[in-house]
């Protein structure tokens, strides 16, 4: 990141928060030279959250998959970010990149270090990942809900182990607030779960732990919480950390703040991230959902201590939840925006994202997310044959067996920088019998390949209409666009949709219309400042592994998992290609995919729209 991206950055910050960065370098310049001396705080007093549920309740899927996952965690099989299978030395190099195969250890202040520009392929997201400790919370399940001494032994003996590696403000896993207030959130599980009926020498250990990583947890993530634009999600984990913690240990209070300053803080901070209509303002589906996990488990701690969440806050939590039961697909999720795969706590057996998502809209069906955080909000399920539209979000949504098409609408992004968004404005994803067919290209990585990720984040990833030779908003680098684009107009209603996008140089429409249950035609054009209609490309993005077969000049046939469409491309398109690209289904993964690109070039007496249509098969 050169003095280009440093100009436009500080260009994004108000005058307020130019000063409070001024006052967090003073601070860290001041804290990298101190020495941390636990303070005396007493941690004896325990308040009600969590409250567990009787080990003996727990479902018998939960209990397989706690049984199968402790084993390979002792054996040092471990999943980074649900997905990317690693092989963990006993006990874990706490700052090593086991992906790139390069070890980061240091005992220099986190103030001084730069996790954004590791060397070679490394990311420090890698890093990061291991100390968030899901993989210990899964021991300390185990060891609660099975019995399994061997499980609690070595959580609490790596436990040990990342403290005397970690000590406090030193190393990579002091350089981010959020990661701080997460490990804040898995300790408040972790204690009653390997504490419940312990033997004397495993209490005192527990006692050791909780004075070790309570005090210098707790007082970094609220002094170092974010602010200003680069408050996003992050600050929803710090105070969820700070919350949970003080409400657990109430005396932590005074390295942090009162109980009711915090929730004054996290009431306005969810009102801020989530939309009236329930969307997540950030843009990328995943953070929607981590984001709702750090408020219900917020919103669950207040209830256990007694306190009253405002009536608005508790309806845009259950509109949030409405929002991510509409727009994600449980059999075949895929996201939009930039998203790094993110959960906080594992409470589900398996699938993340997809237990989630049954827990929100049919909770009688999964059981594990229902065995540690209960009832669900209420979830209403929409009327299908018609688009579902969030328009303070900008998503719209169709279901309607075997049709389910997400529609992006969407601003750029969230606060002055829009950092997690996508130049995905008039993005169509679609589904055929639950199977993904048509999707967005995804995020790759933050750091480790910063090409990829602007190349998927990038208007011709996307398969709106994409005109040549305009190029803003433009992205300056990691979690930086210079110029927001005007908010796109949609009206949506039955199964006819249009939406429109001035981007200033040239203004993209796309209309989808329905056909009687048996396909759908997208129309899209692209005209200039004086009306007249301007070149443009549409890329159309499959998921990996589909099958794509040329059966005529302009007509496609294009297969997945069984579910079959045939593609009819208009006449006036000038060219049609078929070619490989590369999409990114989870965070640091990358596969091959086709596409099909379609190019326009209207001549300036041509008339009528761009039209593609998708036309449902026989399955096979």
């Amino acid at each position: 990141m050169g003095l280009s991206w440093h100009w436009h950055r500080m260009r994004a910050m108000t005058l307020e928060e130019v000063c409070l960065r001024a006052q967090l370098r003073l601070r860290q310049r001041t804290d990298s030279g101190r020495t941390w001396e636990s303070p005396r705080v007493a941690l004896e007093g325990i308040g009600a959250f969590p409250r567990l549920p009787s080990a003996e309740a727990a479902p018998p899927e939960l209990r397989e998959a706690l049984s199968r996952d402790a084993q390979k965690i002792l054996a040092g099989n471990w999943k980074a970010f649900g997905h990317l299978d690693l092989q963990i030395d006993d006990p874990p190099k706490w700052h090593h990149d086991y992906l790139a195969g390069r070890d980061f250890a240091t005992t220099e202040p986190g103030f001084t270090l730069n996790h954004r520009e590791l060397p070679g392929d490394a990311d420090v997201k890698l890093i990061w990942e291991l100390s968030r400790w899901h993989q210990l919370v899964r021991l300390a399940m185990a060891s609660y809900v099975l019995g399994d001494e061997t499980a609690r032994d070595k959580c609490i003996q790596w436990l040990e182990d990342w403290v005397v590696h970690n000590p406090p403000y030193r190393g990579w896993n002091w350089t981010s607030a959020l990661e701080v207030g997460i490990r804040l959130v898995q300790f408040t599980w972790m204690d009653p779960l390997l504490g419940h009926s312990a033997p004397a020498a495993i209490t005192e250990r527990l006692r050791s732990l909780r004075e070790a990583i309570l005090p210098p947890h707790a007082w970094y993530a609220w002094r170092y919480r974010s602010f200003g634009s680069s408050a996003n999600n992050h600050l929803l984990g710090e105070l969820a950390g700070c919350v949970l913690a003080i409400v657990r240990w109430p005396n932590l209070a005074e390295l942090v703040a009162p109980l009711r300053k915090l929730q004054l803080y996290w009431e306005r901070e969810v009102l801020a991230q989530f939309a009236p209509d329930g969307g997540n303002n950030e843009q990328a589906l995943n953070y929607h959902l981590f984001s709702f996990e750090l408020c219900w488990q917020v919103l669950k701690a207040f209830d256990t201590s007694d306190r009253q969440v405002s009536a608005s806050v508790r309806e845009r939590l259950t509109r949030a939840g409405q929002f991510f039961g509409d727009v994600q697909v449980s059999s075949d999720p895929w996201d939009y925006g930039d998203s790094d795969s993110a959960f906080v706590t594992p409470f589900f057996a398996i699938d993340a994202v997809a237990e989630w998502h049954r827990w929100l809209v049919a909770p009688a069906s999964t059981t594990a997310i229902k065995y540690w955080m209960g009832e669900p909000p209420c979830y209403e399920r929409g009327p299908g044959g018609t688009w579902r539209t969030y328009h303070e979000t900008g998503i719209a949504v169709f279901n309607l067996d075997p049709w389910w098409l997400r529609w992006d609408a969407s601003p750029l992004g969230y606060l002055s920088t829009a950092a997690h968004g996508h130049l995905d404005a008039l993005h169509l994803s679609l589904w055929l019998g639950g199977i993904a067919l048509l999707v967005d290209p995804g995020t790759g990585a933050y750091y480790s390949d910063p090409e990829l990720r602007a190349r998927l984040s990038s208007q011709s990833a996307h398969n709106g209409p994409c005109p040549e030779g305009v190029n803003t908003p433009s992205r300056m680098g990691p979690f930086l666009w210079v110029g927001h684009h005007l908010k796109p107009k949609v009206q949506a209603t039955g199964t006819v949709g249009v939406a429109e996008l001035d981007l200033g140089d040239a203004r993209i429409w796309r209309r989808i219309s329905g056909m009687d249950g048996r396909g759908w035609e997208v129309e899209d054009d692209c005209l200039r400042g004086d009306g007249r209609s301007a070149p443009f490309t549409v890329r159309w993005q499959f998921a990996p592994g589909t099958q794509v077969t040329k059966l005529e000049e302009r007509r496609f046939s294009v297969a997945r998992a069984g579910a079959v469409i045939t593609i009819q491309v208009g006449h006036n398109w000038a060219t049609t290609a078929l070619g490989e690209g590369i999409v990114s289904p989870a965070f640091r993964k990358a596969c091959a995919a086709p596409f099909l690109e379609l190019k326009a070039r209207p001549s300036d007496d041509e008339q009528g729209h761009f039209r593609t249509t998708f036309l449902a098969c026989a399955p096979t």
